[in-house]
C-alpha cells in the first residue's frame, strides 16, 4: 500500500510541475511601468504673488506659475454658475517650454468649496470628467489646440490638474498663460471662465518614490537580484501595459526580494483598462478609467528570492494595462517600504492545492483498485 501512495505522490507533484511548467507569462521587460501610491496625496503648492492662478483666467497673456511643478493646478467656480463643460483650451506663457502641461485631469464638483489655497484640493466631492494627454507649442505665448471631450453633467466648480509637464528635469515649476472652458466641443461657445472668477491654487503630490536602480522595471526583468522598491509603503503598486497586447489575466505570481521580509506585500487589487495610459510615474495611478477585476491576500514565502504561490485571478477579460496595488505589508510599523523582485503575470489558470489535493486523492483510488484487480 505504501507503495501505491508513493505513486499517487508522484502523480501529484508530476500534475503540479507539469501545470507549472505549461505556464507562459506575458510580462516582459520591454513592457511600459510605472509606480503609483493610490493614498499618498500631499499638499506642496506655492506661486509668485505675481503669477497666481488668477492670472490664467484674466484674458491677458500674464501667466499662473506654480513651484510644485507636477500635479498642480486649480479649483475656479465660475461666476456664471453652474455649466456643462465640453471642451478646453490653454495658451503656452511667455518662456521656458520646459514647463509646459503635458497631461491633464478635469474634475467636477456640485459641493460649496471649502479647500484652502495651496492645498491639494481634496475637501469636495469631485468627479473625473476627463483626461489625457496635452501637445502644447512650442512656440510661445500661442493658442494650443482644442482638447474636446465627452459629458454631459454640470457642475458649480471645476479643478484642472497637470499630472506632468514637458521636461520636469529642467525646469522649477509648471506655467500657463491662459485657460478657457467652452460648452461645445468646438469651442464656438463663450468661454465658461472670465476674470473675477473665484479661483485657488492647489498642487498634490504623492509618497511614491523609490531608488534609481530599484525602479518598477526591475520586476520585469526576470532576475531576482533586482527588485522594485518604493517608499510610499501600504497601497503601492505600478501600472503596466503588456508588449504583447491585451490578455486576461488569470494568474500571478511573485517572488520575494533579497530583504526585509516585513516589506513583503500581503494584500493584493488588480484592476483594468484599455484607456491609453496618461498616469505619471509615482502619481496616485487614476487618470484611467479602471475596472477592478479581483483581490485578496497571499502568503509569500520567509525565504528570500523565493518564487511565492501561484495566485489565481477571477477574470476572463482582456485589458491592455494592469494596476496592481498592495494595501497591506507583512509589518508596515517595522519598515520604510514595500519590495518585491519579481512578477509574472499567465493568461491562464492554474489549480488550485485543493483541486491537485483531490486529484492526487482520485490517483490514489485508481491505483489501489487496480492493484486489488
Amino acid at each position: 500500500m505504501k507503495v501505491v501512495w508513493s505513486l499517487a505522490l508522484v502523480a501529484c507533484l508530476g500534475l503540479t510541475m507539469q501545470t507549472a511548467s505549461a505556464l507562459e507569462g506575458f510580462l516582459s521587460p520591454s513592457d511600459s511601468i510605472l509606480a503609483i501610491d493610490t493614498d499618498g496625496y500631499q499638499p506642496n503648492s506655492s506661486f509668485p504673488a505675481g503669477e497666481a492662478p488668477a492670472k490664467a483666467i484674466d484674458g491677458t497673456l500674464n501667466k499662473y506659475l506654480n513651484f510644485a511643478k507636477l500635479g498642480t493646478g486649480f479649483i475656479v467656480t465660475p461666476a456664471g454658475g453652474s455649466s456643462v463643460v465640453q471642451s478646453l483650451q490653454l495658451t503656452t506663457a511667455n518662456d521656458a517650454e520646459a514647463r509646459d502641461p503635458s497631461s491633464f485631469e478635469l474634475w467636477g464638483t456640485n459641493d460649496a468649496i471649502v479647500s484652502a489655497e495651496n492645498s491639494a484640493g481634496l475637501d469636495e466631492s469631485w468627479s473625473l470628467i476627463s483626461s489625457g494627454a496635452l501637445s502644447l507649442p512650442s512656440d510661445r505665448d500661442t493658442l494650443a489646440p482644442l482638447v474636446d471631450f465627452s459629458n454631459g453633467d454640470a457642475y458649480t466648480s471645476y479643478k484642472l490638474l497637470f499630472p506632468t509637464i514637458k521636461d520636469p528635469g529642467a525646469t522649477n515649476s509648471m506655467q500657463v498663460a491662459e485657460v478657457s472652458f467652452y460648452t461645445d466641443t468646438l469651442g464656438t461657445s463663450a468661454d465658461v471662465l472670465n476674470d473675477g472668477d473665484a479661483i485657488i491654487a492647489v498642487g498634490q503630490s504623492w509618497d511614491s518614490d523609490y531608488p534609481n536602480l530599484e525602479s518598477p522595471a526591475m520586476i520585469l526583468d526576470g532576475d531576482s537580484s533586482t527588485k522594485y522598491l518604493n517608499f510610499g509603503l501600504e497601497n503601492t503598486g505600478f501600472i503596466v501595459t503588456p508588449a504583447a497586447g491585451p490578455m486576461a489575466l488569470q494568474t500571478f505570481q511573485i517572488t520575494t526580494a533579497n530583504d526585509a521580509e516585513e516589506r513583503d506585500p500581503v494584500g493584493w487589487e488588480v484592476y483594468g483598462t484599455n484607456d491609453p495610459i496618461t498616469s505619471a510615474d509615482n502619481s496616485d495611478g487614476v487618470a484611467e478609467a479602471w475596472e477592478l477585476i479581483d483581490s485578496g491576500a497571499m502568503e509569500l514565502p520567509v525565504d528570500r528570492l523565493k518564487k511565492g504561490p501561484f495566485v489565481i485571478v477571477d477574470n476572463d477579460t482582456a485589458y491592455a494595462s494592469y494596476k496592481m496595488v498592495f494595501p497591506t505589508l507583512k509589518n508596515a510599523g517595522a519598515t520604510n517600504s514595500m519590495q518585491i523582485a519579481d512578477i509574472q503575470f499567465y493568461n491562464q489558470a492554474v489549480p488550485e492545492p485543493s483541486t491537485l489535493a483531490l486529484t492526487a486523492l482520485g490517483a490514489a483510488l485508481a491505483l489501489v483498485v487496480a492493484r486489488r484487480r
